[in-house]
């Protein structure tokens, strides 16, 4: 059982740690260790790895993690570690990196770019060894539909490539759909609550602007047309999907009103959020009875907005210009999390913005002066977890303004003089660049 934050009251979640550092070392050369941290005080053990990984991605539910390597892929069962239960199932044949998984945590995407030809594999926890093998090239994005029916897949081009973005489109109820080309760069995929539209967020491309689409889900006509789609001011970097927004003040009375940064207020429906170096873009989407042209839907939507000068609405950070790996809501939604590897002009590497005051109202610094490499959030929203750039794993409380408690550190794994690589590649030292939360 995981300690109690005694700042929240609520438990402090397990945090799966790793490194990436000899993902392309020869299982011979270099051995990668993981960490199961279950307390606020201590590491606990190393557990080695079958191989090295190259990525991991979580299982929401919390019961495992996907692990892609060069050398073979795994499905690892962090609470196992220092058990006798097994830590480690292998996925036969499968390599590459583990790109997404399924909201329920029984499917994942491993994409396989370095043997030609490449490959896609849809990897199901009840038969790992026989994956669906898909022929689809330089694969860097995917995700489920809420429902785990369909998996969109982009492919990107490689550098100096002359082939434009793609989308793929697969289901096991059909044959596999793609490649649909794409006039921007797909930054990130998101769904809607209700599971009818997938949203990609894409940075300008060969002169065509940055922009928001959204895809009908219960036909997918050919060529690939949008249900609606929205230009966006900058590239796009994050995107996360908000049901409903907080209730707000308006003269006096509590109502929906929450106000973007021109004062406009934003309308309580499905929020899409779009995240750039500067602020966020709100798309707000309305569902409309009139399907998409090409489409054999019951229904459309579009984008409103309450500002009559933009067709989405704007939240401005005001902190310059940053580089974030990752944002958050708050529990009850009416705080933003952004956490970002420079130190913002609040004085820290976490922006803490009220949806309720349309400002900032913050800044938590990480001790040590670190800077985060990666963020994660627990599913209670009462720790951020943040692997820093001292080593160190911290996990930073949420509550009364936000505070990070004393960071964890990591012993030296056996008979090696680093905690998670037995091995120095020619990169350098293994270093923690894996900070996964569950409760």
């Amino acid at each position: 059982m995981s300690d109690t934050d005694s700042g929240t009251g609520l438990p402090i979640p397990a945090v799966f740690s790793s490194s990436t550092g000899c993902a392309h070392e020869l299982p011979s050369s270099c051995s990668t260790f993981g960490y199961n941290v279950t307390t606020a005080s201590s590491a606990g053990n190393a557990t080695q790895f079958p191989v090295s990984p190259n990525s991991f991605v979580s299982d929401p539910t919390g019961n495992r993690v996907w692990m892609g390597s060069d050398f073979g892929a795994e499905i690892v069962i962090p609470s196992a570690f220092g058990s006798s239960n097994p830590a480690f199932t292998s996925l036969g044949t499968v390599i590459g990196n583990a790109l997404a998984t399924s909201l329920n945590g029984t499917l994942a995407v491993f994409s396989d770019t370095n043997h030609v030809p490449n490959q896609v594999y849809i990897v199901n926890s009840s038969s790992p060894s026989s994956p669906a093998t898909l022929a689809i090239p330089s694969a860097t994005m995917a995700a489920f539909t809420p429902d785990g029916l369909k998996t969109y897949i982009v492919s990107e081009p490689t550098v100096g490539g002359s082939v434009a973005p793609s989308l793929y489109i697969y289901s096991p109820l059909q044959a596999l759909q793609g490649p649909f080309i794409l006039t921007g760069l797909p930054k990130a995929i998101s769904f809607s609550p209700n599971g009818a539209f997938t949203f990609i967020a894409e940075a300008a491309l060969n002169g065509s602007g940055a922009k928001l689409d959204a895809f009908a889900n219960c036909s997918i006509p050919n060529p690939l047309q949008p249900a609606g789609s929205v230009a966006l001011p900058a590239d796009p970097i994050l995107m996360k999907v908000l049901p409903a927004l907080p209730p707000g003040s308006h003269n006096g009375n509590l109502d929906t009103y929450i106000k973007d940064s021109s004062g406009y207020d934003i309308p309580n429906r499905t929020h899409v959020l779009i995240l750039d170096s500067t602020g966020f873009d709100i798309a707000t989407m309305a569902i409309t009875s009139l399907p998409p042209t090409g489409s054999l839907c019951s229904q459309g939507i579009q984008f409103v907005s309450n500002d009559p000068n933009r067709q989405i609405q704007r939240l401005e950070l005001g902190q310059g210009t940053l580089n974030p790996l990752n944002f958050f809501f708050s529990a009850d939604n009416t705080l933003l999390y952004v956490v970002n590897s420079v130190v913002n002009s609040s004085g820290g590497s976490i922006t803490v913005y009220s949806l309720i005051n349309s400002a900032v109202i913050g800044g938590i610094a990480l001790q040590n002066n670190a800077t985060p490499l990666t963020a994660d959030m627990s599913p209670d929203a009462g720790t951020i977890v943040i692997a820093g750039s001292d080593g160190l794993l911290h996990e930073v409380g949420t509550a009364v303004g936000g505070s990070d408690a004393a960071p964890i550190s990591f012993p030296n794994a056996p008979n090696s003089l680093n905690p998670f690589c037995s091995f120095t590649p020619t990169a350098g030292p293994c270093t923690l660049n894996v900070a996964q939360a569950k409760q």
